[in-house]
């Protein structure tokens, strides 16, 4: 197996993850103006749950992992009515429901630990099978990985293309007073982005803790990622969302597979200093007027 297939396989893997968790936080930031930080909790949270589903129900993983997207969108939505509603409007709403959601990433974190416990947990991987890709044998789920991201992130833009949903949030994106002089509610609004946003997270949960094992803190460097993935594409810009993650997986598998895995993350942030200071609107911003 050369260095180049092994890149090219931990890239398309890394990215994918990085993909779903940072196309929810993109959705969040271009039509709320803030950053989720429960995010990170809300992933583990919805892996935790599918491992739940999974050993007391004796379902499969995939239909696991669907209940625990159900499961998880609805927690979306008493997320959204508790946590951004009452605060969306007020003066530095945008900061109050940052504060809100670092609060909440404590209190899911402490739940999950007095639900499940300290012990480490691990999903079982997506199917057996062995696949060929770029010259380099995948396992089953590194496979769902590397097919599921790109999918699932482009069913969502095809949705915010085509549906009236989809219409109505990219009002929203680019002027929200004038949106709402149009009758468009940013209320439902609000509670699609999350539940989308959420039910993303819980797949990138439920495959990475397919991956390596699970813990209430598993969902702090996922986010750290994101954060970085929407440096480098533009905070608000899908597009630049899916090109940032894959150049992140690209920048992480060449790190680690020449300098290791220790200097992974130091050459990452360091190239997301580099990019905020050169180009911070990011490579692929799309500009959005503010609201």
């Amino acid at each position: 197996m050369s260095g180049i297939s092994v890149i090219a396989t931990s890239t398309l893997v890394l990215g994918g993850l990085y993909l779903l968790m940072a196309a929810g936080l993109t959705l969040i930031w271009s039509t709320l103006r803030v950053f989720n930080f429960g995010h990170g909790a809300l992933l583990m949270f919805g892996a935790y749950l599918t491992w739940t589903l999974l050993n007391t129900t004796g379902l499969p993983l995939v239909v696991s992992l669907a209940g625990a997207v159900v499961a998880m969108a609805a927690l979306g939505a008493v997320y959204e009515f508790l946590l951004v509603s009452p605060f969306i409007k007020r003066p530095n709403g945008d900061m109050l429901v940052m504060v809100a959601t670092l609060a909440a990433t404590m209190l899911l974190q402490s739940g999950a630990q007095l639900i499940w416990g300290p012990e480490l947990k691990q999903l079982p991987p997506f199917g057996g099978a062995r696949v060929d890709v770029a010259g380099s044998v995948v396992q089953g789920t590194q496979f769902v990985t590397i097919v599921l991201a790109p999918l699932l992130v482009g069913l969502l833009a095809l949705v915010l293309r085509r549906s009236s949903i989809g219409l109505t949030v990219r009002a929203l994106e680019q002027n929200r007073e004038h949106a709402q002089l149009l009758g468009i509610a940013p209320r439902r609004v609000y509670l699609f982005v999350v539940m989308v946003a959420v039910g993303l997270a819980t797949v990138a949960g439920a495959l990475l803790g397919s991956m390596q094992f699970m813990s209430p803190a598993m969902g702090s460097d996922p986010l750290l990622r994101a954060f970085v993935v929407l440096a480098f594409g533009g905070a608000g810009s899908l597009a630049g969302t899916i090109a940032g993650a894959y150049a992140i997986g690209l920048l992480e598998a060449v790190t680690t597979y020449y300098f290791g895995l220790s200097w992974s993350p130091v050459l990452v942030f360091l190239a997301m200093i580099v990019i905020m200071l050169v180009k911070p609107e990011g490579l692929l911003h799309t500009r959005v007027r503010s609201a």
